[in-house]
């Protein structure tokens, strides 16, 4: 069974680390980091850690959901 990834809540924002995304998405916490570099997904250092926003993953996450015909307000 997969383990529940909840993030981080902080004044109503949802935050996830590197490693989570990675875990959530099946890649490597490198490729997601190169995601971030590349400006494909958006993500935030706070401290040590680099930080992404449930936000950001979702506007990373919508075109390839409406290039599979998944959600949003395609034909």
């Amino acid at each position: 069974m997969r383990e529940q990834i909840t993030g981080t809540e902080i004044q109503g924002i949802t935050f996830y680390t590197v490693q989570e995304v990675a875990i959530m998405l099946s890649i490597t916490p490198q490729t997601v980091r190169s995601y971030i570099k590349e400006g494909r997904l958006k993500g935030k250092r706070i401290g040590r850690p680099i930080l992404i926003t449930q936000e950001s993953l979702s506007a990373f996450l919508e075109p390839s959901f409406r290039d599979r015909g998944i959600g949003g307000d395609g034909p």
